[in-house]
């Protein structure tokens, strides 16, 4: 699975895959980034056929003025 460009058009917007063994543990970390920053709830579990254990998707956005600033723009 991959993030949708549409959720991915502006500056600071990221896509976060969370993969752990069960649907559990990425979901309780999914949620403990929730409470903690600003970041979307977790899209369904999957798993991929062949591969061990189960992923879910965030997307976050950084406050503008938390956005770092790149040293080449310095």
């Amino acid at each position: 699975m991959t993030a949708s460009c549409s959720h991915l058009n502006q500056p600071g917007v990221v896509s976060l895959t969370i993969e752990g063994v069960d649907e559990r543990t990425v979901l309780d970390f999914a949620y403990a980034l929730v409470l903690r920053n600003n970041v979307s709830g977790p899209g369904e579990p999957w798993r991929v056929p062949g591969r061990p254990g189960v992923s879910v998707q965030v997307y976050g956005h950084l406050e503008p003025a938390e956005e770092p600033e790149l040293a080449a723009e310095s």
